[in-house]
């Protein structure tokens, strides 16, 4: 097929475009040429270099080639999509779109498993420390609505993939390198809450996957799909298993939430400080994605080695928020004894 994927060169789309290219399909990408996440062979694809945000120049892709699939990975707003549909509804046959299980996340309601249908509940109280991203699930609730309505009008076909936090090789978020680079350092491990919330992940090259499968099933067309891990973790779980493929156990201490959201390193501009603390369970279903694309997920003890492998030897940098990393100690050491003298009084 001839493909052109607005983005293509972060961290999924990077992933998604090197399967393409290895099943034999035609793809360009519109980039602006920042990003140095390129995993594939760029021989092997085309380039338009431009904004998304550029009309004239969309509309002139749109109108000198025929393009039978439109991967969007990079929509964020109603806007983008907007445009997109604008643009491209009625000369594009079919629009795959990036969106996220965010747009369950900020509901006030969560049943789980969560199914695809489950992405109308009412929104929650704006809530900012929402760790799924409370603007980020609004936003792309409001791409979605967009898409549908062009779907149902037949602007083109659409088809939505939704994931939960996205790991592997080469993430920009870089989440599992906070605990990674924790673990192996020996010192106690600041736990938020319980812990005890449990969600899934899912690993970057079983994601790219599921897009690129989304092309060789009709019954995929017209409809949004679960993506993620088979395995069920809460923080708790999570890194039981980490520790165990690390062969090291440090001390945890968990930390009550109210007082850990009052702690200045609980949150960094650097990126995402203590990834994977929920605040509430969250089980994806992925039934659907099974039935109709023969989804399977590969398990943590097989991708994560080869993410710890690139993290210690290729990326070779600090985590998010690791010069804090002896505040987080002391703390921890001043909540210990806090909590062994409150224990004393009471009994």
């Amino acid at each position: 097929m001839k493909v052109l994927m607005i983005g293509g060169t972060g961290f999924i789309s990077s992933n998604v475009v090197k399967l393409l290219v290895e099943e034999g399909h035609d793809v360009s990408l519109v980039t602006r040429g920042k990003s140095k996440i390129e995993l594939f062979d760029k021989n092997k694809v085309q380039f338009a270099y431009g904004d998304r945000h550029d009309k004239e120049f969309l509309n002139k892709l749109a109108n000198e080639n025929n393009y039978d699939v439109l991967y969007d990975m990079i929509a964020y707003t109603a806007d983008e999509s907007q445009m997109v549909v604008e643009i491209f509804g009625g000369k594009v046959p079919r629009l795959i779109h990036t969106s996220t299980i965010s747009v369950y996340m900020v509901s006030d309601v969560v049943r789980n498993p969560i199914k695809e249908e489950d992405d109308k509940y009412p929104l929650m109280k704006f809530w900012e420390r929402n760790p799924f991203g409370m603007q980020y699930g609004i936003d792309k609730r409001k791409c979605e609505d967009v898409l549908w309505k062009a779907h149902n009008e037949g602007k083109f076909e659409v088809s939505m993939i939704r994931a939960p936090y996205v790991c592997g090789p080469h993430d920009p978020m870089k989440r599992d390198y906070f605990w990674i680079q924790r673990v192996l350092d020996g010192k106690p491990l600041l736990i938020p809450g319980s812990g005890d919330f449990a969600s899934q992940h899912v690993f970057v090259e079983d994601l790219a996957k599921a897009f690129v499968d989304l092309l060789k099933y009709d019954e995929t067309k017209g409809k949004a799909y679960n993506i993620s891990s088979g395995e069920i973790f809460s923080l708790n779980d999570y890194l039981d298993a980490l520790c165990t493929l690390l062969d090291k156990n440090p001390e945890r201490v968990n930390v009550d939430l109210e007082v850990f959201e009052k702690l200045p390193f609980s949150m960094s501009l650097e990126g995402h400080a203590f990834p994977f603390n929920t605040y509430r369970t969250a089980i994806f279903s992925i039934d659907k994605a099974k039935k109709d694309l023969n989804f399977k997920s590969t398990t943590f003890e097989k991708w994560m080695p080869g993410t710890i492998d690139w993290y210690l030897n290729v990326y070779k940098k600090p985590s998010v928020g690791y010069g804090d990393r002896s505040k987080e100690v002391e703390f921890v050491e001043k909540w210990k004894k806090y909590k062994r003298e409150l224990i004393y009084k009471v009994t």
